[in-house]
């Protein structure tokens, strides 16, 4: 497993994936939380795991990041597609934002 902005932290795994509507291989595996109490969603693409967060500003970068990854790498999916799973990421976040609060 290759891990992406790996943080040291306490995973809360959800039940069960909850995988991206407009890419289904990428799911939301779950919750990082550090000992600052500081929160990451969990993403898995494959044998890539992805840490996204702990800010909504780090969240829209990362987002945009792996958007780009997957338009431009293998995946090679077209810039439309691949904006959609950026908002699908930032949704996810604020989602999970709104069940901790």
């Amino acid at each position: 497993m290759r891990r992406h902005f790996h943080v040291p932290a306490r995973e809360l795994a959800l039940d069960a994936p909850q995988p991206c509507p407009f890419l289904p291989a990428l799911a939301l595996e779950g919750l990082a939380v550090t000992p600052e109490q500081q929160h990451h969603l969990i993403l898995s693409l494959g044998q890539d795991r992805f840490y996204i967060g702990p800010t909504d500003q780090a969240v829209a970068r990362r987002a945009q990041l792996l958007a780009t990854a997957l338009h431009q790498g293998t995946a090679h999916l077209d810039r439309d597609h691949a904006d959609l799973i950026s908002w699908w990421v930032t949704a996810a976040w604020e989602s999970s934002l709104d069940e901790l609060r």
